[in-house]
């Protein structure tokens, strides 16, 4: 009788604790720093699984026979942690198709621009079951890396697919930031990679650097080399918003810091637990970004990075 009692109690603990999903969108280096950054935080504010919560983690990318998504939903946690675009775009889509009541809420990470994305209304209230982190910064911050390294640069390039929501909003800003930067942006629109190499061929002789950014289209890994030798060819410091761009060629890059994307998300899903709807949470931007820089590219374009910057940064390539 008293065995039989103790897992009746047990069972009771168990079924008490919160049980946070973990959705991933992929695996890879970027993916484990987030989560690493999510669990940290959660072990600060006293959220242990096995102890106080549960944590289910999945991958959308999983292969088996049954969904993710259903797996997750069928599990009926307290709240969802959506890493990436892919993962939240999916839970996104599944929402559609089920009443509010069996909806858990979401906290997304690492997603571009999640107004553009839809999961929110608005940043400053996101009106929805979905609240999260953007992974998006100004490009005033990567404008002004630049020119702290080539202060004579006047005119940027950027090449981006006009197709894609979140590059529309993003090359929208840049003109705005460009301006107060003193800077002339000129735009080119790459639908397909096929189109890069006679676009970038229109670009060459009018403008003093290129910005990449985080188009599908033009941050692919062709696309990637395909700029980086154009911008080597003729002499142009490339920008780029992450660090194995730079350490594969660009001449410095400025991006956010994907354990604190972790750890903001993790302050979001304790506030969710706390029975704080997501609906009136706004948007959190990055906190914390990282720089890098690479010196093998600094000297074939004859620049010097001073040792200010240097000295700050989080990683320097081809000392």
């Amino acid at each position: 009788m008293l065995l039989l009692c103790f897992w009746l109690v047990l069972g009771a603990v168990c079924a008490q604790r919160p049980l946070i999903a973990v959705l991933q969108s992929g695996e890879g280096k970027l993916y484990e720093q987030a989560i690493s950054g999510l669990s940290s935080e959660l072990a600060q504010r006293g959220y242990r699984p096995g102890s106080n919560i549960e944590l289910l983690t999945l991958n959308l990318k999983a292969s088996g026979h049954e969904d993710p998504i259903e797996t997750l939903l069928r599990r009926q946690p307290n709240v969802v942690v959506a890493v990436g675009t892919d993962a939240s775009r999916a839970l996104k889509q599944r929402y559609t198709q089920l009443p509010a009541n069996q909806q858990p809420p979401v906290v997304f990470l690492m997603v571009l621009d999640p107004v553009a994305e839809g999961l929110i209304e608005s940043a400053e209230r996101s009106g929805t079951r979905f609240a999260g982190v953007a992974l998006i910064i100004r490009p005033q911050r990567q404008f002004r890396l630049l020119l702290d390294i080539a202060p004579a640069v006047k005119r940027v390039g950027t090449v981006y697919n006009p197709d894609d929501a979140t590059s529309r909003r993003l090359i929208e800003q840049a003109r705005e930031d460009a301006q107060q930067s003193g800077l002339t942006l000129i735009t080119a629109a790459v639908r397909s990679p096929n189109e890069l190499p006679s676009v970038l061929a229109t670009l060459a002789g009018t403008i003093d650097a290129f910005w990449l950014i985080p188009d599908p289209v033009c941050a692919a890994p062709n696309a990637f080399d395909q700029i980086a030798s154009f911008s080597l060819r003729q002499k142009l410091p490339l920008i780029a918003f992450a660090e194995p761009y730079v350490r594969r060629g660009a001449l410095a890059g400025i991006g956010v810091d994907f354990a604190d994307q972790g750890a903001a998300a993790a302050e979001l899903v304790d506030q969710v637990l706390q029975g704080v709807e997501p609906a009136t949470l706004p948007l959190m931007t990055p906190r914390r970004l990282r720089t890098y820089y690479n010196l093998a590219t600094a000297r074939a374009l004859n620049l010097t990075i001073p040792d200010t910057l240097l000295n700050l940064a989080d990683e320097v390539f081809g000392k």
